[in-house]
């Protein structure tokens, strides 16, 4: 890891890579919350191997996790009520570096790397399923995420984790409108940070 992004608002980190290059590269919160994702999506049910459904969809779960208030937002608007949404800070700033608009909305360009690095250390399998891929974990990848879920400092995104899989375990294209109904996405160009 050559450095840290900087924190919108705030000072670069120290000694970290200021180049357009490294908005590419995947950075191990990165990697420790995509398995989480692709973890939370692919337990088995009924005996039958499950995967979470192409980059779309990962892309805007992704969003949703790192998003705390605009997660608050979609829930509300699927008429999820307040008291289930208690533990969602809708003023936690989003986590790890911010997502930028793209054609099929939120989009994060580290994601090729992240998916590489994880697939590539045998933590993740993809697999074709249709018109796309679906990504599950592994049974190292899935040990690897059970000791993640148990570390305290991954709790609040566990917890956003339970709700994405219990009210948002839909379509990538669904989800994709369901976040298209955000001015913040919506209005915002192509190539532009989300806030």
């Amino acid at each position: 890891m050559i450095g840290t992004p900087p924190r919108p608002g705030g000072p670069p980190a120290p000694h970290a890579d200021q180049s357009p290059r490294a908005r590419f590269r995947p950075s191990r919160e990165a990697e420790a919350r995509i398995l989480l994702l692709i973890d939370a999506f692919s337990h088995k049910t009924r005996g039958q191997t499950r995967y979470l459904e192409g980059r779309v969809k990962l892309a805007k779960l992704d969003f949703l996790l790192r998003y705390p208030r605009h997660l608050r937002r979609v829930l509300t608007a699927q008429g999820i009520s307040a008291d289930k949404l208690q533990q969602i800070d809708p003023d936690e700033a989003p986590l790890d570096a911010r997502m930028m608009r793209y054609r099929y909305g939120p989009w994060d360009p580290s994601y090729y790397a992240v998916l590489g690095s994880l697939i590539g250390r045998g933590l993740v399998d993809v697999a074709p399923l249709g018109n796309g891929f679906g990504y599950r974990t592994t049974n190292t990848g899935a040990d690897l995420a059970a000791n993640l879920r148990a570390d305290g400092s991954f709790d609040d995104i566990n917890q956003r984790l339970i709700l994405l899989r219990r009210h948002l375990d839909k379509s990538g294209n669904t989800l994709k409108n369901l976040l298209y109904e955000l001015p913040e996405i919506a209005d915002a160009a192509w190539h532009e940070d989300l806030t």
